[in-house]
């Protein structure tokens, strides 16, 4: 899979130069584009002002004949998981590119994937490791089962509306168990009367999960699963 010609990914620059410094990294979801998803990033950064946000541009031509996709998702899950390996690669040079040019490395890089952004995300914890202290899922699905003994070192936030009808919950719940069974450090929070996008309740609900790692042991975090009411 090659890079396409263009952008690479939109830059907000921090509102704040005394916040602490950070990096947002954004995946949008599927037949979307940096400049759609610009208002969630927004939103987000407002809770982070001293962070550079950059939303990536997804790498082919959308199923749905609008925006760009991250990868080809037609077939069973076998069929696509080269695909999103290939995607994950490029995804993990960006931001190789990003880390370097904000000097911010790993541990001050945050990455928030949507639907097929979140699965890359997701991936990208697993494969990449050392790029992403925190990898934030909101209706996301892992690409591949956890394997016996594996190790996750980023911290995960894994967020699902209750009425997905696009991505059921239930692959959040099968996610979050196989990725406490390998020992991560992992939450899950299936918000109530939300469905297949990100709404304020969903950013609330993904910057104080940041929040709380950050700051944890300053504040009480919520339970590692949790239903909202």
């Amino acid at each position: 899979m090659k890079p396409q010609a263009g952008p690479l990914w939109l830059e907000l620059p921090p509102l704040s130069a005394q916040a602490p410094r950070r990096l947002l990294a954004f995946l949008h979801g599927a037949g979307s584009s940096p400049g759609i998803f610009a208002p969630v990033a927004r939103a987000w950064q407002l809770k982070f002002p001293g962070a550079t946000v950059a939303i990536l541009e997804a790498l082919r031509g959308s199923a749905l004949h609008r925006g760009k996709d991250w990868f080809d998702s037609r077939g069973v899950s076998a069929d696509r998981q080269p695909r999103i390996q290939g995607a994950c690669a490029i995804v993990a040079q960006r931001l190789e590119a990003l880390q370097h040019a904000t000097g911010l490395d790993g541990a001050r890089t945050a990455v928030v994937g949507f639907s097929q952004g979140a699965t890359l995300a997701l991936e990208l914890a697993r494969s990449h490791a050392g790029l992403a202290s925190i990898v934030v899922s909101y209706a996301g699905q892992l690409a591949r089962p956890v394997a016996p003994h594996e190790r996750i070192a980023p911290t995960i936030h894994l967020l699902h509306g209750e009425f997905d009808s696009l991505v059921p919950a239930v692959h959040a719940e099968r996610a979050w168990r196989g990725l406490s069974a390998a020992g991560a450090d992992v939450t899950l929070d299936i918000a109530p009367d939300e469905a297949h996008s990100i709404g304020q309740t969903m950013i609330n609900l993904g910057t104080r999960r940041v929040l709380q790692t950050l700051f944890r042991g300053r504040v009480r975090r919520l339970p590692g699963a949790a239903v909202l009411h």
